[in-house]
């Protein structure tokens, strides 16, 4: 799910009931994406379509991508909070200072 969108949905993954995440991805953001929710110990579903897209899901239903991020509960595996920019590949470096838009 991108960060722009606050739908949650439902849908049935490798026979599981999962929340999916995102949709039509590569599989460059799919195993992104799932080295992150496996780090922070979800169970991560996921499922290529016909056109070789994936889809990526949590069985934990109460999921919710916008407000794990953006409640800063989601951690890298070297310990960093996951940002918005980190979360949308915009940046991979975490070495950098972590930005508080609140101490601004």
């Amino acid at each position: 799910m991108p960060l722009n969108q606050g739908k949650h949905i439902i849908e049935v993954i490798g026979g599981k009931r999962c929340t999916l995440v995102e949709t039509g991805i590569s599989g460059d953001r799919m195993e992104f994406l799932k080295g992150i929710l496996t780090f922070n110990g979800y169970e991560v579903k996921t499922d290529q379509a016909e056109d070789g897209t994936w889809k990526i899901g949590v069985t934990d239903l109460v999921f919710h991508a916008v407000v794990d991020v953006y409640k800063r509960r989601l951690r890298t595996p070297n310990g960093r909070i996951v940002t918005p920019a980190y979360w949308l590949q915009i940046t991979t470096d975490q070495t950098e200072k972590e930005v508080n838009y609140w101490l601004k």
